[in-house]
């Protein structure tokens, strides 16, 4: 899904103008989550310990404001919206968590989820490249644990 969307959106080129060299190795945010998710399946460049995790899993651990901000308006979210995000993560400091986790406060993965619901409702592609959150948790679940919601 990252992959066909569309790598210029006019709020996040505007949040990157006035914020230059954040990301400067990538030729976009949607390159960005691209690199990001490409082995996400394996260790990748992060070395990551648990690999083959779910999108909300992704999401939540993303540590790139500016990439959740290009995800969110190029899935459609109203721009409003995304502008309030984006002041919430400006006055969360320099901190990269702490200015993600503002902006997850006001774009949280459930509505993310709903984004992607409709975006994949209005175009033939399919919802997401990422396991569903049910079948990873199938396979990763502790016992006794409610099994969550399909996406």
């Amino acid at each position: 899904m990252v992959e066909r969307l569309s790598a210029r959106q006019t709020i996040t080129d505007a949040y990157e103008r006035a914020h230059p060299g954040r990301q400067s190795k990538w030729e976009s945010q949607r390159d960005h989550l691209k690199g990001w998710l490409a082995d996400f399946d394996g260790p990748g460049y992060y070395g990551r310990k648990n690999p083959g995790r779910d999108a909300r899993f992704f999401y939540i651990h993303f540590k790139c404001a500016p990439g959740l901000l290009w995800l969110a308006e190029a899935l459609g979210e109203d721009p409003v919206r995304l502008q309030e995000a984006v002041a919430h993560a400006k006055l969360a400091g320099a901190n990269l968590a702490s200015q993600c986790g503002a902006f997850r406060a006001v774009i949280p993965w459930t509505r993310i989820e709903e984004l992607l619901a409709t975006h994949s409702c209005s175009s033939p592609l399919r919802r997401t490249t990422l396991p569903s959150t049910h079948s990873i948790r199938g396979r990763f679940r502790r016992r006794g644990q409610p099994q969550r919601k399909r996406l």
